[in-house]
Order: structure tokens, then sequence, then C-alpha cells
């Protein structure tokens, strides 16, 4: 029973990662390819009992606890509509009130495909970043499930030896290599998921936030101190939808960066596209062409994952091989 359970936590684990992939897929395909518009809320309905919509023959997984059904006009100028469009819990609170929604007018992103979910403007970055606490969790309950599978599956076949004949010695799992195996492969999957989470979304921004093109106000190079080499930094200045022109800076940016930017220590560039989030300027946008570099430690931590899981492979494969190749005895 307890092999079964791990199995079917594991195998729903699983599929919650690969829905909350996806979705975060359909997001940023949305705001980089959609057009803004406006659309109607026309209803609302939870779904902590069902967290799947069906968009055609795709199923779709809906990580919120409330989803809401937009209609808009297109640009062809036909009325659209999407049903089941998951909503933060932020946003449902300034909508909902008990069981009734009001039927507002929110600004959204929009592709014109009834496969692709819409983008409530306001509400992007507070769902990607839940999107990302799903795909962590689930990801680290999938790695631990079918570790504990695997491990159980290893045992049972420990505690019932296969023979082959009456009388013959039963063949047995290698248990040093095959458990060191098992534990590369478990150390090594929790390395590569918590490296590849880590560096694809600590910064919401690069995923949810609305790209412009901002003015590079100033550049200047920050003096060395305590030994350390010169650094860079920048002054931004930028327009929103409504024509509000906001101010950031000075804002570091990488060597790399500057050189491009500058020549002989004088500004020759004098715009870049950045990204910011509209329902909150204050935190620091992120230049597109200037994305931060992976921290070391995270590169150590793929190598490394990435390592133990080859190895961990390689240890069971050859465990397997050895009690296949074993010869049986009288």
């Amino acid at each position: 029973m307890g092999r079964k359970l791990l199995l079917l936590i594991a195998l729903l684990a699983t599929l919650v990662v690969l829905g909350c992939w996806d979705n975060r897929q359909s997001i940023q395909h949305v705001l980089d390819k959609g057009y803004a518009t406006t659309a109607q809320v026309i209803g609302a309905q939870y779904q902590r009992n069902m967290p799947i919509a069906a968009d055609g023959w795709r199923p779709r997984f809906v990580e919120q606890e409330l989803s809401v059904d937009l209609r808009w006009q297109g640009k062809d100028g036909k009325p659209r509509e999407f049903r089941k469009v998951p909503i933060s819990e932020a946003l449902a609170r300034s909508i909902v009130n008990g069981d009734q929604v009001r039927l507002v007018t929110l600004p959204v992103k929009v592709i014109d495909d009834e496969s692709a979910v819409p983008v409530i403007t306001a509400d992007a970055s507070a769902r990607l970043e839940s999107l990302q606490s799903w795909l962590t969790a689930a990801g680290y309950v999938a790695l631990a499930s079918w570790a504990g599978f695997a491990a159980l599956t290893l045992l049972q076949g420990r505690g019932h030896p296969v023979t082959a004949m009456a009388g013959s010695a039963p063949r047995v799992v290698p248990p040093v290599r095959t458990l060191i195996g098992l534990a590369a492969l478990v150390v090594g999957g929790f390395l590569t998921f918590s490296a590849w989470t880590g560096g694809r979304s600590v910064d919401a921004i690069s995923l949810g936030g609305s790209e412009v093109t901002a003015e590079i106000v100033d550049a200047t190079v920050v003096p060395a101190k305590d030994g350390n080499k010169a650094s860079y930094a920048v002054r931004l200045a930028w327009k929103d939808g409504q024509g509000s022109v906001h101010h950031f800076g000075p804002i570091p940016v990488t060597e790399a960066f500057w050189t491009r930017i500058t020549r002989d220590g004088q500004l020759v560039v004098r715009q870049t596209p950045i990204r910011y989030r509209q329902d909150d300027p204050q935190p620091r946008p992120l230049i597109v062409d200037d994305a931060p570099e992976r921290q070391w430690w995270t590169q150590a931590a793929m190598v490394a994952g990435l390592g133990l899981l080859v190895l961990g492979s390689a240890l069971l494969v050859s465990g397997m091989r050895a009690l296949r190749n074993e010869p049986l005895k009288r």
C-alpha cells in the first residue's frame, strides 16, 4: 500500500509541475505576442473541487481557487469569450463579495486564439509568483515521492528474491552500489531542480513585467573601494501606458552592458528596452539587454546536480546489470 500511495502522489505532483510550467509559458506567450484591450467579467466560479479546465481537447490546470469568465471585442470586431481564467487571491478580494462577483472591466492582454488564455495585466505578476510557488512545492514533492517509490521497490525486490529454478540461490541487487546510486539520484534531483527554479524565476518582473523603451538619462562609474573592481550604474526614465513619466536609478549594470552603451566613457546609446510592473512601478525595472548573471552557487548546484544524476543512474544500471548477469548456483 505504501508503494502504491507514493506512486499516486508522485504522478499527481508531476502532473501539477507540468500544468504550472505550461501555464507560465502560456502567460509569457500572451504577454509577448498579445495585444492590449479591455475585457468584461461576465461570471466566476470556485475551482477548489475541480482544478481543471478544458479548452477544446486540451486540458488545463487551474492553480487558483477562483477563476473568471471574460468577454472582449477581438481585432476583427467580433465578440470573444474565454472561460475559467484564474485570478490571484488579491484580485479576487477586490471583485468578489461573498458569493457575488462584480462585473467589472479589466485591462487585459489577449490573443484571438481559442487556446490562448487571456492575461489580466494587473494580475500577471501575482499569478507568476503563485505559479512559481506551486511549481517549487510540487517539484519537491514529486522528487521525494519518486525517490521513496524507487527505494520501496528495491527493498521489496530484495525481500522477495527471484530464483530461476528449484534449489537455486537467490539473486539480490548489490546493496551498497544500489543504495549509493539511489542517494545520488535523490540529491542530484533536488540540486538540479533547485538551481533550475531559482535561476529561471527569482524575479517575477522578468516574466510578468510590461516591456517599454526607456531613456538612459546618464551612466556613471562607481569608483573601486577596498580593493574591489569599479562598478557601473545607469539612471532610467520611461512613460507608462497612461503617459505618466517614471524615473529610477542608479541601477547597477554589468561591464559588458556598460561597454555596449558607452565609448571612451561617454554615453552613446540613449535608449534600452526594459520590463517593469505596471501595477507597482516601485521595484527596480529589469534591463532586457542586461539580464542578471546567474550566481556562481546556482551554476555550481546545477553542475553538481547533473553530475550526481549521471553517477546515480550509472550505479543503478550497473547494479541491475550485475543482478541480471549473476550466475545461478545450486
